[in-house]
């Protein structure tokens, strides 16, 4: 598995990855609009934000990140269906929270409500749900060493 900066060019395969990735949870909250779904994806796409995952040199899905002082706020994981449950995820998120911990920072995270999937996912990476919103569950997972620290005080 590879993490590499993603470039302007990725944008059609970025969509691709989306579309193959959540469009189903995507059509039973709200339904899938394809002109929309690409306008709307046009227009978020950040390529300087975004980090596209390789495995055996093919793009299997993608990475954007928000970073702040005190947090890393994960706008988006997805990869392929086909390429989901093997690993890939977790080794991302395994990085990622290496980092949180190296730079003492709190991660949170959306995901769909119905993408049950996906709960469980982060809950086995301790996660924990932090607040519902209407189609939405925000997540999060504090730092070890800070969580530790306040234990002891």
């Amino acid at each position: 598995m590879n993490l590499r900066n993603a470039k302007n060019s990725d944008l059609e395969i970025t969509y691709r990855i989306k579309s193959k990735s959540i469009k189903e949870y995507v059509e039973k909250i709200w339904g899938w609009n394809e002109p929309y779904q690409k306008e709307i994806h046009k227009k978020k796409f950040i390529a300087s934000e975004t980090k596209i995952i390789e495995q055996n040199q093919q793009k299997i899905g993608y990475l954007v990140l928000k970073e702040t002082e005190n947090e890393i706020y994960i706008e988006n994981l997805l990869i392929e269906k086909e390429f989901q449950n093997l690993g890939i995820g977790k080794e991302v998120m395994e990085k990622i929270i290496e980092k949180a911990n190296s730079e003492k920072k709190l991660i949170r995270l959306q995901v769909f409500k119905i993408n049950i999937k996906a709960q469980k996912f982060y809950g086995n990476l301790g996660f924990e749900k932090t607040s519902e919103m209407k189609n939405h569950i925000e997540m999060k997972k504090k730092n070890w060493i800070q969580h530790r620290t306040l234990i002891n005080c």
